[in-house]
């Protein structure tokens, strides 16, 4: 599996002659953080939910100007956002997709949206923005920062579910001084625990 970071929570994924780009936010879009004329096939666009951080219609739209044919899997609430855009969207996985509803963590001035994980050729997981999952996979996009978490809780969930592999997500908000910090911490830490926590930077692509 090759694996592109593009910020944020925003990855591209290539597996088995499929190329699956997984919520393509705001932030990624700012700061123009994918190569979109560089991405010869897109076959999925995968969103956990409509925070848009994960989705930003702008660069769906662009997106859908190059791959028209791209099947987009996401949560119900979205399927109907999306559909008085015109675009066409599905809440129902398929033999490479798995969607499970897993809850949006709590928010103090907000009523959390519809939430999915999505588990992509049974090996990588993203759980979008919950802690509170019960499946695992070999491979876990694990988010660690934002105004409903801390470090420490996203470390607790991934020693409960010990992935082989973590891979950083929800992460735009850290300065990258501190953030590459925190990283080495982290990748020190899941050593001593058998996992290996990758140190993805904008735009590196990993093979696992």
């Amino acid at each position: 599996m090759k694996i592109s970071k593009h910020l944020h929570s925003c990855f591209l994924i290539e597996e088995q002659g499929k190329t699956f780009l997984l919520d393509p936010g705001i932030f990624t879009y700012q700061e123009k953080a994918l190569d979109i004329p560089n991405i010869e096939k897109l076959d999925y666009i995968l969103i956990t939910h409509e925070h848009p951080d994960h989705m930003y219609l702008p660069l769906i739209q662009e997106l859908l100007n190059k791959f028209p044919y791209v099947k987009i899997i996401t949560n119900p609430a979205i399927v109907e956002m999306l559909a008085k855009e015109n675009i066409n969207a599905t809440y129902e996985e398929d033999p490479f997709v798995k969607v499970e509803k897993v809850p949006h963590e709590k928010l103090w001035d907000s009523e959390p949206p519809e939430n999915v994980s999505l588990t992509i050729f049974g090996r990588l997981l993203s759980p979008g923005d919950s802690l509170h999952f019960t499946n695992s996979a070999e491979i876990l996009a694990l988010p660690l920062a934002a105004p409903w978490e801390s470090v420490t809780d996203a470390v607790n969930t991934a020693l409960k579910l010990m992935p082989k592999v973590i891979i950083p997500a929800h992460d735009w908000m850290w300065r990258d001084e501190f953030r590459k910090g925190i990283y080495v911490r982290l990748k020190e830490f899941f050593q001593t625990k058998g996992i290996d926590f990758k140190m993805m930077e904008t735009g590196e692509q990993i093979t696992i």
